[in-house]
């Protein structure tokens, strides 16, 4: 038979690729202190997406870094869920994903470590699924989280080893309502509001602890300030916005300006006496 009959034959019975695309990226930053050392930091990344046949998407992503380290990811989504293997995913995503009342103690970015993540939605019922390494000995943890919503009601309950938590959230207009409790702690509850009257922004926070936080922040023709407490103090902090230029300043004395260029930044910062330009391409 014909080698390119033959050829034909199979290409047909395998499963290919509906659409695919890559995409190469990467940045060279350079930081300047003033009197000081240039370090020059650089890092390229590969990510192709494939949607298959059968309808499900095949995604992988590779980082080269500085210093010649690397990451990647590879993943697959569909009806299941989506489902992410590889270095940098976050092992803590279960919890973080469950415990609607923020009471585990996670910190708000993510743990990253080599492992895998899953996460689904079910009729309402959202999971998610984590394991992965915690530290360079090689040490690793699972966490698991779900989330049912109905009616404005959230309840979600969150496990990573051996600690658990539930916990619910409801919404009142401008006015949240959270409450949740973990292994072997008292139960939090939290009051928080979130308004905007014209140019006027007003959060504020509170819980059955007397911890309170509180900001207000104003903008007006490009011009913004802040004024944040945090249970312990006052920090100030104003910024202003002119086409591609925003520079920033708070009450510590760090002052920031940074320049869209397009197809690169460039960030100059004065910090308690110091002076850092950085430009990224």
């Amino acid at each position: 038979m014909n080698k390119s009959i033959i050829a034909l034959a199979i290409a047909a019975a395998l499963p290919v690729a509906a659409q695919a695309g890559a995409t190469l990226s990467g940045s060279v930053e350079a930081s300047v202190e003033a009197g000081g050392a240039t370090t020059i930091a650089s890092s390229v990344t590969l990510a192709s997406s494939e949607v298959l046949a059968n309808g499900m998407t095949a995604t992988t992503s590779i980082s080269l870094n500085a210093g010649g380290t690397a990451a990647g990811t590879a993943g697959l989504s569909g009806d299941f869920g989506t489902l992410t293997l590889g270095s940098g995913v976050d092992n803590q995503a279960g919890a973080r994903h469950g415990d609607v009342a923020s009471v585990m103690g996670h910190s708000t970015t993510a743990n990253s470590g080599n492992g895998a993540t899953y996460t689904g939605d079910f009729a309402g019922l959202s999971v998610s699924l984590a394991h992965g390494q915690i530290d360079a000995e090689g040490a690793t943890a699972t966490s698991a989280g779900a989330t049912y919503d109905f009616n404005g009601l959230t309840i979600g309950a969150a496990q990573q080893e051996g600690v658990s938590s539930l916990g619910g959230s409801y919404s009142f207009g401008d006015l949240t309502v959270t409450a949740g409790k973990k292994t072997d702690t008292a139960a939090v509850i939290t009051a928080s509001y979130s308004t905007t009257v014209d140019a006027l922004t007003i959060t504020a926070s509170v819980n059955n602890s007397s911890t309170t936080e509180a900001s207000v922040a104003y903008t007006l023709d490009g011009i913004t300030v802040t004024a944040a407490y945090d249970g312990t103090d006052t920090d100030v902090s104003a910024s202003y916005t002119s086409g591609d230029l925003t520079v920033t300043a708070n009450s510590d004395s760090k002052v920031t300006a940074a320049l869209d260029l397009g197809n690169a930044d460039l960030t100059v910062t004065r910090d308690g006496g110091a002076t850092t330009m950085s430009y990224k391409v």
